[in-house]
């Protein structure tokens, strides 16, 4: 199971440290920290990712997301924006619970959206080139006691996908990467609840409280839908990471020498 950080001020931030490889090995705390929105972060938050060792923060999020809810300065880190999705998001998929929840309102299915989401997270390439730069910045990520964090607006989809790729590359059993990407929901559930309460008071559909519940949480659907595509187009998942992201033998091995142990 992953480490939950005694982070108050921010959702679903957790480690990939931790985590066992098919050959034996673990890997490496303190290096890879997954996310929701780090907007609310108070000094105490800040001060203790700071000492945690946080060098570089990686923004998934749209620059819609990020102007409305601008990540707080972690000291001593550098700040990357890096959005998973074309800046013009009108031809494709959104990951951004507010451009879904127009769509909902539009009368666009949430589920289906979020299939589209996890389609295009393989099919299209501008976003698998996203994944390639983030890989480039995880593979300088190399200094001991040094960590990157990424993340999103609820660290469940962008975030999940990333966490995945990463897991694969190192090693990590397929049941434990789902485990992790499922594990977003125990750590969203207050907030999803906060939603839930919310949107009753305001008197939503039922049909719209459903769509909270399918835009909110990680489905294995979801996960389903990215590895028929990548099943499809590429084959398997280490064929995808290679042809599809552009990682190659050498820089998998890379990976392993920085974060296994």
């Amino acid at each position: 199971m992953s480490k939950h950080l005694a982070v108050r001020h921010a959702e679903n931030i957790r480690e990939l440290g931790g985590y066992e490889t098919t050959d034996g090995r673990k890997v490496a705390h303190r290096k890879l920290i997954r996310s929701a929105n780090i907007n609310h972060l108070d000094a105490q938050d800040k001060q203790y990712l700071s000492e945690y060792g946080i060098k570089k923060v990686v923004d998934f999020r749209s620059l819609e997301e990020r102007t409305a809810q601008p990540d707080q300065e972690i000291p001593e880190a550098s700040n990357i924006f890096l959005p998973i999705f074309p800046l013009k998001e009108t031809e494709t998929a959104s990951a951004s619970p507010k451009k879904m929840m127009q769509r909902m309102q539009d009368g666009e299915n949430a589920l289906q959206q979020m299939v589209e989401v996890y389609k295009h997270f393989v099919t299209d390439q501008h976003i698998r080139g996203q994944y390639r730069k983030f890989f480039d910045l995880v593979l300088d990520n190399h200094k001991a006691d040094e960590s990157l964090l990424f993340h999103c607006t609820a660290g469940k989809d962008r975030t999940g996908f990333a966490a995945i790729l990463l897991l694969h590359c190192l090693g990590v059993d397929s049941e434990t990467i789902v485990e992790d990407y499922l594990a977003t929901n125990r750590y969203l559930k207050k907030v999803v609840q906060e939603m839930y309460k919310k949107a009753e008071l305001a008197g939503i559909s039922a049909e719209a409280l459903h769509g909270i519940e399918d835009m909110m949480s990680a489905k294995e659907v979801y996960l389903e839908t990215s590895f028929e595509q990548i099943k499809e187009h590429y084959g398997t998942v280490g064929q995808f990471v290679h042809e599809g992201i552009g990682i190659s033998t050498h820089e998998i091995k890379d990976l392993q020498k920085i974060y296994l142990l």
